[in-house]
């Protein structure tokens, strides 16, 4: 549930930033450039650990559950919007040229001709960073969320069956990212054939 969430968020927190992100005026940009660089080069752990402890010392508590969510999103979201943003401007110069000499406003040479060439080039990095965001789902068991990993950890304490067990968590991580790995190769195939 946890990267379900995440994923969708993700997605949708790097969209509303690339904006800005691209932005010409600098009170815009350059927030969120910060924004990006503190998110991208901080850890994980660190990031659940300021939403969760940190979070109640201003007066907003959370649920671990919550905690994760929004720490995984922040992180993710950001490496998402430097996707978008890279697979944009990697557009040629003469598409938008040539839109605009067909007459096209620059929304609609966004919409028509810039993003359907960019979303081809971003779904396979979108993919992997997607498939890191699943396996990192597995650190929110710091903040005490029964996630995959930490029921794991408590079954092997039951047991004492370690290597079964982590065996087993392995084959499910391994399941999943396989899984959505394939969901994605379809999609991309589909989309490039509307193309």
């Amino acid at each position: 549930l946890i990267a379900i969430a995440a994923m969708g968020l993700s997605l949708a927190w790097g969209l509303v930033l690339v904006g800005p992100r691209m932005s010409r005026w600098r009170f815009l940009s350059i927030p969120v450039r910060a924004y990006i660089e503190v998110m991208r080069n901080t850890p994980l752990p660190l990031q659940l650990y300021v939403v969760y402890f940190g979070l109640p010392l201003v007066g907003i508590f959370l649920s671990g559950f919550l905690s994760g969510i929004i720490a995984i999103t922040a992180q993710h979201g950001a490496f998402l919007c430097e996707m978008y943003r890279g697979a944009i401007e990697s557009v040629s110069s003469s598409q938008r040229q040539a839109s605009k000499a067909l007459g096209m406003s620059q929304l609609q040479s966004m919409r028509l001709v810039i993003l359907p060439q960019a979303i081809l080039k971003v779904i396979p990095p979108i993919g992997n960073q997607l498939v890191i965001l699943i396996k990192d789902t597995s650190l929110v068991s710091a903040i005490g969320v029964a996630e995959l990993t930490m029921t794991g950890k408590m079954l092997l304490e039951r047991s004492a069956a370690s290597f079964e067990i982590f065996i087993l968590i392995a084959i499910i991580y391994l399941a999943i990212t396989s899984l959505f790995g394939v969901f994605l190769r379809f999609f991309e195939t589909h989309y490039r054939a509307r193309q």
